[in-house]
């Protein structure tokens, strides 16, 4: 007895190796057979290009007067997010807004604010980073005695229009 359950293990575990070679087999196939992706979903190769600044420089071209209000510049925008260089002299204000439709991620490249989340005082310095959902409200003053250098990320891009005051 112990001879045919031995032996009918053994035939199973062949019949498993079997199928699941045979199915490796046919996946391969598959593979083979398939088209490059940019050509499988017709992507327009030329709309994916990387795109490289250096901050540090830029934020030099783009200095900001002492007088001066926040300075936004955009660094890049692609299909699905945007990216901007935000500098603010000390003093300078951004008022109360939401963003209706997009998320926003700031990071703080040198200098110091206190943004107002929704009625809530958070200072944010070099280093820090804050996520801001859509429909958020928020602003920020820019404190300390330096220049405030932002990054600001929006997911979908920024189109200049979604930005409602409150």
């Amino acid at each position: 007895m112990k001879k045919i359950l031995v032996a009918l293990s053994i035939a199973f575990l062949c019949a498993c190796i079997l199928a699941i070679a045979e199915e490796k087999s046919d996946l391969s196939a598959n593979l083979t057979d398939r088209t490059p992706i940019g050509k499988q979903a017709n992507l327009n190769l030329s709309e994916f290009q990387p795109v490289q600044v250096n901050l540090i420089d830029l934020a030099q071209q783009n200095a900001v007067g002492t007088n001066a209000g926040l300075n936004i510049t955009q660094v890049a925008s692609g299909k699905n997010a945007s990216v901007n260089l935000v500098l603010g002299p000390p003093g300078s204000t951004l008022k109360m807004h939401y963003h209706q439709y997009r998320d926003e991620i700031v990071y703080c490249i040198k200098g110091q604010a206190v943004m107002n989340v929704s009625g809530k005082q958070l200072v944010m310095k070099a280093g820090d980073l804050m996520y801001i959902p859509a429909l958020l409200i928020h602003g920020s003053e820019v404190t300390g005695n330096e220049t405030l250098q932002l990054i600001s990320i929006f997911a979908p891009p920024f189109d200049g229009k979604d930005r409602i005051y409150v």
